[in-house]
């Protein structure tokens, strides 16, 4: 606002009132095409409004052909695989089978460094492991998706201990935030894990994911006690005391007492010998109290025996909780592989008391499509506050509000012929999509407003208005396309991410520059001609009752 018209008054030349009324009335070749153009859509101003109709109800059918994701996937040259050994591995056992997986993974072509850790930080269990591949800069090696499918092929040939591909993110986290995640809820863990195994068959076969694991299995030894509640309520026995029995005798962790030598105090832990906490015989003989008989025998209230069970327990609003894992396949999106994996849970069915709950990256997209289409309904009521004030005026912003909904089919069917997704960044590029559309309404209408105030006619200040607008409106829409070229061809990290904002900005504004080029001054004379007709009106209505007195 200061050094544009600053600069302009040093720089450029000063030019007699005949040469600029020259200027001004001299139309070019696309001036004369867009004002014939426009001339026809003043006189077929309905086919215009239909054209405008049918494009925004095309925004529906478009919709339904691009798929939706949380984040495109960046390339950071690098991922990671996890793996986990079958309960009851040593830890020689996993190192063995990292390290030669590891090495097998260093030569394939792309990848300039393997680094396995086995029981490091978090992998605070021996049967788990991970190795991070670390891969050559871009442009030396195929995309980080043809990467992983190469990485994937060799970790087939390891799959007992269930290998997972995956790749860097922006919220951290490999299971946490994964791109399907999704919890199965019940009363029983073990109806749980029977349903977790064959929903993880099933999922193996959908072309859409990859990677798919169930993190809890039934596959750990253990000494159950079943205990017989009714039973054991009759004789006054507390479920609460056979635990803290049982769990006394056979992890040692409860403190009983201290032995003090000398000036140093050791506390003293009681628990049973290696060969008595192996044998359901000497467990059975544990003493147990009583509110009504004293003390009991566990085999007296409980049966024990040998069997398989899960190595942890997790719990999610008071229900027993296994989590499934997958990653996307390649060609897919995240919108498409959480259909299939909801399919794949309706087609089996689950038992009453059973549900599935969505979370990690599929629970994120839910809620970003949410916040953005409460950001675009925000967006649209300060931009109409804002031009209502400008205009002075209530109806002149619904003009160009109207153009806004024309833009967003052409931005999708840009990132549909790119083979990109509605995704954040996209989404983002729509909104500042709407931003940058409605510049091209303000132009139009504030110069049709001025020469209608000096007296022209409406079509005659229509037409000369938006021939004189045209041609800064070309130069902005040109000057933004040529700007986010660049960006949108999509060089060096995080390219993915940016060139989805300019992809969607150059496709709608390129492709509904001469739709919203006609609509604003079709609009805007109908608008203008209801006023006048309702103008004409009012004056009738108030002398009516005089003229019948």
């Amino acid at each position: 606002f200061t050094l544009t018209p600053t600069l302009s008054a040093r720089i450029l030349k000063r030019r007699s009132p005949e040469a600029r009324k020259a200027h001004e009335h001299h139309g070019g070749p696309i001036d004369r095409v867009y004002v014939r153009l426009l001339g026809w859509s003043l006189s077929h101003r309905w086919v215009i409004m239909l054209v405008c109709a049918a494009t925004f109800g095309s925004t529906f059918v478009v919709s339904r052909y691009i798929g939706r994701d949380w984040m495109p996937q960046d390339d950071q040259s690098e991922l990671s695989v996890s793996i986990e050994m079958p309960e009851g591995s040593s830890l020689e056992a996993t190192e063995k089978v990292v390290l030669e997986m590891a090495s097998r993974l260093s030569k394939i072509e792309g990848v300039r460094a393997v680094q396995p850790a086995t029981h490091t930080g978090i992998l605070d269990r021996v049967t788990m492991a991970s190795i991070t591949v670390l891969l050559n800069p871009q442009g030396e090696r195929p995309d980080i998706l043809t990467m992983g499918q190469r990485v994937r092929q060799v970790t087939r040939d390891y799959a007992f201990t269930r290998p997972r591909v995956s790749f860097p993110n922006v919220l951290g986290g490999r299971d946490t935030f994964a791109p399907i995640r999704l919890q199965l809820l019940g009363p029983d863990i073990n109806q749980i894990v029977e349903i977790a195994k064959t929903a993880n068959v099933e999922l193996a076969k959908v072309p859409s994911l990859v990677d798919v694991k169930v993190n809890l299995n039934l596959n750990n030894p253990e000494l159950q006690v079943d205990i017989d509640r009714a039973l054991a309520s009759d004789l006054g026995v507390r479920v609460s005391d056979i635990a803290n029995a049982v769990r006394l005798l056979m992890s040692g962790e409860d403190q009983i007492s201290t032995y003090k030598e000398g000036s140093e105090q050791y506390p003293v832990t009681m628990r049973l010998l290696p060969e008595q906490r192996d044998n359901p015989e000497v467990l059975s003989r544990l003493l147990i109290p009583s509110a009504k008989v004293g003390l009991i025998r566990l085999d007296s209230i409980a049966r024990l025996e040998r069997g398989l069970g899960p190595s942890r327990l997790d719990r999610y609003n008071r229900q027993f909780s296994v989590n499934v894992y997958g990653n996307v396949a390649p060609g897919y999106t995240l919108g498409e592989a959480a259909q299939a994996t909801q399919a794949v849970f309706d087609r089996l069915g689950l038992p009453p008391g059973y549900s599935i709950r969505f979370s990690g990256q599929v629970k994120i997209l839910e809620e970003t499509t949410t916040n953005m289409i409460l950001a675009i309904g925000l967006a649209s009521i300060f931009m109409y506050m804002v031009l209502a004030a400008q205009f002075e005026s209530l109806a002149h912003p619904f003009i160009i509000l109207l153009t806004l909904p024309l833009s967003i089919p052409f931005a999708l069917i840009s990132l549909i012929s790119t083979g990109r997704s509605l995704n954040l960044f996209s989404a983002l590029g729509i909104l500042l999509l709407l931003g940058i559309v409605k510049k091209n309404g303000i132009l139009q209408i504030d110069y049709m407003n001025r020469l209608r105030e000096q007296g022209l006619p409406l079509r005659e200040a229509i037409l000369e208005a938006n021939r004189v607008r045209l041609r800064p409106i070309l130069m902005t829409t040109f000057s933004i396309i040529a700007g986010l070229i660049p960006t949108a061809i999509g060089i060096g990290a995080g390219a993915s991410q940016r060139s989805a904002i300019a992809v969607t900005i150059i496709g709608g504004q390129s492709l509904c520059l001469l739709l919203t080029l006609l609509v604003v001054p079709v609009a805007y004379s109908l608008l203008e001609e209801a006023r006048a007709i309702l103008t004409r009106r009012r004056p009738a209505e108030v002398q009516a009752p005089a003229a019948g007195d």
